[in-house]
C-alpha cells in the first residue's frame, strides 16, 4: 500500500497522523479572525492512504466529515492558514 507524501503547516512542520491542527476560517466583526480546529488522519482509497482533516466533533466518514489535504496545499505541500496545535 503506497502512502501520500506528507504536508506541512505554514511553519514548516510537519503534520503527521492524529495532529489536531487550527485553520483559517473567515473574517468576522470588528476584524476578529474565526478558526476551525480539526484532526488528521491517513484514509485509504484504492491501496493509497491519503491524508485527509476530520471535523473535531463528528468523525464519521461521510463527505461532509472531513476533506483532504492536497485540495488546499499549494506546490510544495504547504497548508497556509494552518497551525498544528498539537501532535503526537
Amino acid at each position: 500500500m503506497t502512502k501520500e507524501q506528507p504536508y506541512f503547516d505554514e511553519n514548516g512542520v510537519e503534520i503527521k497522523e492524529f495532529a489536531v491542527i487550527r485553520v483559517f476560517h473567515f473574517i468576522g466583526a470588528r476584524r476578529k479572525k474565526h478558526y476551525m480546529y480539526k484532526w488528521v488522519k491517513l484514509k485509504e482509497f484504492k491501496g493509497t492512504l491519503y491524508w485527509v482533516a476530520y471535523h473535531l466533533v463528528d468523525d464519521t466518514d461521510s463527505i461532509h466529515g472531513y476533506y483532504h489535504l492536497r485540495s488546499c496545499a499549494d506546490e510544495n505541500r504547504v497548508i497556509k492558514g494552518t497551525v498544528v496545535v498539537q501532535q503526537y
